[in-house]
């Protein structure tokens, strides 16, 4: 079949394959990848798989994994990031003098998000001290991450520091807050530069600083150049539209010399933008292939589906690509009557007012799709265009009512807003009292709510406030057996025996000579303790989750502050300093298992962390619609990801106009890039006021009703009932009629 579709798959040239999600790309390119391995006998250290993430070169990891594949050095599955720092490492005594580092002859020290967070913070606390960004409204961990953002965008596109943040400037609109938005960009711009001093004097390389050395040092040097463009023969490049330009422009300096190359591009890609992503830097990699190729059918969405897709195609002009492909019907497969039969919906029998009445609609047709119907809950997907605690706890409440596995994935929230990292945070501090952070009744009691299974929040507080002592920086636990009869009835003995089993545990911690390092004593605590039954970690995949990401974190924080000098001699130390980082609200790093399939559960994700996860399912379905932020930008004052782009005119400010085409554009490519990831029906919800209570009329729904409107003008011949989804044509639909529709 691969050579059917793609008549050049199985030779040895640069070809460019594009089209939609769903069309096989991707299953066409592990196909190449075994053909090389197999029929040309490639060896596997001369062939290169590059995607945006690593959890999308999960494919290809799984294919050289099986025991059909030919034995030998494995092929390379990595990013552009793992590309530069392995380029820094091997080629470091060549580029340490000449990048300006004070000390070439010492080893680098590789920061990674945190650490990178950790080093920049002191800088960040003096301009706060000095009130240099009392005119703009954001946390101190927001400044810190949006500077770091702006020293990696100004890298991946080549920017200077100084040439980054006249770009930024110039995105400032007029108005009262011109001046307060200009005076904290200088002041960020200045911090950048301290921190990438420091980076030299003490031979740390983050991210920014590792892109850099890449392109302008390792690429620039002749010697390395030819070295680096030697060590592959054979290129993979998928989701090329999702890469940024740095790795646009290292492919198109490499395929020159390569052998082979397959580059893979989606059709209205894109989603990564916020995060450097160049979907428009493809075209050029399209030219420097010996063939172009386009694949129009989509395998995943199905006829009524795919009608929907074109009708926002054509309902969003403005935003189209001029080199945009609409795809064409796919083979019908075997189940395609069972398909047509289940692809008619049921509307509710009145309109939601409230943001609860939208949420238990949500679950109840879940509930009826799992054990009515018997779909998978790893086939259903909540999306939200940002998913709240409120709404997380709300969704898994109910969902656990019928026994239904719930996950979510939250990557951009920062480390120690989840129950569990706060748990294991107070856990750690009570087992060191050196450390003198003190713990309140009220973070006790959300610790033992979290780690005793079925301790509620109302006997959380009751135990924290008769167990639990605190003075001053001290603290004591006292036994479940000290307390009284009374109090014990009201816990019940058997969660005071569970309680009591993490009493022992801290205390026998507590009694011991050897401190050990954050990250072991949470690996001591979670396998020891808090996995087994009778606790809340046992059965909760989220709350483990976030125990290895955790785990994981605390690890190379240590690694990389002992590194840099500080030895084993500052464990304690180095363990409070690490809970000072989460507790000061630190966004964590790519954290690659969060990235996977959790099983068979419901998935809870905000949209564009769902598109970035790359995979499809059978059932969607849309919270709240009619909010804004399916349109919106995050308010990120001290950055910008477009303007921060190589294909945006330096000298040219950014305009209202340009900010609402460019949402227009985002919401496009959210929709699209959401329909053509679903299977068999999309439910849309919507509730007359959001979940903080305001009235809601957002552009999602302002488009839902304009495409309802075309469909009951025009409705489509192969389906039986009128209207786009099997609906009667009827008015528009509004926030104050009928809550919910499904595709």
């Amino acid at each position: 079949m691969a050579n059917t579709i793609v008549p050049g798959l199985r030779s040895r040239n640069k070809l460019y394959l594009s089209g939609p999600f769903g069309a096989g790309k991707t299953t066409l390119a592990v196909e190449r990848l075994r053909y090389l391995l197999e029929q040309e006998r490639i060896r596997g250290d001369d062939i290169l798989v590059l995607v945006p993430q690593r959890s999308l070169g999960q494919p290809y990891a799984a294919a050289i994994r099986r025991p059909d594949i030919p034995p030998g050095s494995p092929v390379a599955v990595t990013t552009i990031a793992s590309m530069a720092r392995q380029a820094v490492e091997l080629y470091w005594p060549l580029l340490a003098t000449a990048a300006g580092f004070a000390e070439p002859d010492r080893e680098p020290v590789f920061l990674d998000l945190e650490t990178s967070q950790y080093h920049m913070g002191p800088f960040v606390d003096h301009a706060l001290d000095q009130a240099e960004f009392a005119g703009i409204r954001v946390e101190r961990s927001r400044v810190i991450s949006q500077i770091l953002d702006n020293l990696n965008k100004s890298a991946l596109n080549g920017f200077s520091i100084d040439e980054a943040y006249a770009r930024l400037e110039l995105s400032v609109p007029p108005g009262d807050s011109r001046t307060a938005r200009l005076n904290a960009l200088r002041a960020a711009c200045r911090i950048s530069h301290e921190f990438r001093n420091l980076c030299l004097t003490s031979s740390l390389v983050d991210f920014s600083l590792q892109i850099e050395l890449l392109s302008r040092h390792v690429l620039a040097n002749e010697w390395s150049r030819t070295h680096f463009f030697r060590s592959r023969r054979h290129l993979i490049f998928d989701n090329a539209e999702e890469d940024t330009y740095a790795a646009q422009t290292l492919i198109a300096q490499w395929l020159p010399h390569l052998e082979s190359a397959l580059i893979l591009s989606d059709d209205d890609g894109g989603v990564r933008v916020f995060l450097g992503a160049a979907p428009s830097g493809v075209s050029r990699l399209a030219e420097l292939c010996d063939e172009a190729v386009h694949l129009d059918q989509s395998w995943v969405m199905p006829p009524h589906i795919r009608r929907l897709e074109r009708l926002v195609d054509q309902l969003l002009p403005a935003a189209r690509r001029a080199s945009a492909h609409t795809p064409q019907p796919a083979p019908p497969d075997a189940a395609s009557a069972d398909d047509e039969a289940a692809s008619k919906i049921r509307l509710p029998v009145a309109g939601f007012r409230f943001y609860p009445q939208m949420l238990a609609w949500v679950t109840e047709q879940i509930r009826s799709l799992v054990l009515d119907q018997g779909v998978a809950p790893g086939a259903i997907a909540i999306l939200a265009p940002y998913v709240s605690d409120a709404l997380r706890f709300s969704l898994q409440t109910e969902l656990d009512k019928y026994g239904i596995l719930s996950t979510t994935h939250r990557p951009s929230r920062a480390l120690h807003a989840e129950p569990a990292a706060r748990s294991l945070t107070t856990l750690a501090a009570l087992a060191h009292p050196l450390w003198g952070i003190a713990q309140s009744p009220t973070d006790v009691a959300l610790a033992l709510s979290v780690v005793v299974d079925g301790l509620d929040p109302v006997r959380a507080n009751l135990l924290a406030q008769h167990a639990y002592r605190s003075r001053g920086a001290a603290a004591e636990f006292q036994s479940f057996e000290g307390l009284q009869s009374a109090i014990q009835q009201r816990i019940t003995y058997r969660l005071g025996e569970a309680y009591e089993r993490l009493f022992n545990w801290l205390a026998d911690y507590r009694a011991g000579d050897e401190i050990q390092p954050l990250d072991q004593f949470w690996a001591r605590l979670f396998s020891e303790l808090l996995s087994q039954p009778g606790f809340g970690f046992h059965h909760d995949l989220d709350a483990a989750r976030v125990a290895h990401q955790l785990v994981t974190s605390a690890r190379n924080f240590r690694w990389a502050l002992e590194s840099s000098g500080q030895g084993s001699e500052r464990t304690s130390q180095m363990g409070r300093e690490y809970v000072h980082l989460l507790t000061s609200g630190a966004v964590g790093a790519l954290y690659s298992p969060g990235w996977r399939e959790a099983g068979d559960a419901v998935l809870i994700a905000p949209a564009y962390t769902f598109l970035m996860r790359n995979r499809a399912v059978d059932y969607q379905f849309w919270l709240d619609i009619g909010s804004s932020g399916w349109w919106e930008r995050l308010y990120q004052p001290l950055t910008h990801p477009h303007v921060m782009s190589h294909n945006w005119p330096p000298n040219q400010p950014w305009t209202d106009f340009d900010e609402f085409t460019t949402r227009q554009a985002n919401m496009r490519r959210l929709t699209l890039g959401l329909l053509r990831r679903t299977r068999r029906q999309v439910f849309l919800a919507l509730s007359n006021f959001s979940e903080s209570g305001y009235e809601q009329r957002g552009p999602l729904l302002s488009l839902i009703n304009r495409i309802l409107a075309v469909d009951a003008a025009h409705p489509p011949e192969n389906i039986e009932e009128p209207g786009l989804m099997g609906i009667a044509p009827g008015p528009s639909l509004d926030a104050s009629e009928e809550g919910f529709f499904g595709v």
